[in-house]
């Protein structure tokens, strides 16, 4: 029974699971929609006909928005406290903090809708097709999402 549970475990994603450019615990970008499927996922918004994009949730993970293109996962959006990236960073955190953590590696960008008082704070990886974007509207960190580069820039999601 234990070992059971031992192996349940193991194959979900939990809040303690740090995120990164590539995913949450098991949630892996890239995976097939099969695999979404399997965890739980269900269609929150249907994709339009004339663009291949959807976005998904996993009912038991709040705060987490799944963007799906091509059958796969390309993008994570978080907008839950629970979760804190590798290095620490999360929602609710003042920009500064998190200029603190990543210093240079950022690119610091207005708002699309909020500048000039919101900034994005956009982290690019160097040799994989990988990034994440911190919005703070305001005074703090709203949401951020990571993924592929392509997907994780589109300001409208799908859209």
């Amino acid at each position: 029974m234990i070992a059971l549970i031992a192996a349940i475990a193991v194959g979900s994603a939990t809040v303690a699971d740090p995120v990164t450019l590539h995913g949450i615990g098991d949630l892996r970008v890239g995976m097939p929609l099969s695999q979404l499927r399997q965890l739980g996922a269900v269609e929150d918004y249907p994709s339009d006909e004339d663009v291949d994009c959807s976005y998904w949730t996993i009912p038991d993970r709040d705060g987490l928005s799944l963007m799906v293109s091509g059958h796969r996962l390309v993008r994570i959006d978080i907008r839950s406290d629970q979760y804190r990236t590798l290095s620490g960073a999360a929602i609710g955190m003042d920009p500064t903090q998190v200029r603190r953590i990543y210093g240079r590696r950022l690119k610091i960008e207005p708002h699309p809708y909020a500048a000039p008082e919101g900034h994005y704070f956009v982290y690019r990886a160097k040799r994989e097709p990988y990034g994440m974007i911190f919005e703070t509207p305001g005074s703090r960190v709203e949401s951020f999402r990571v993924g592929l580069w392509d997907h994780v820039r589109l300001i409208e999601g799908c859209q």
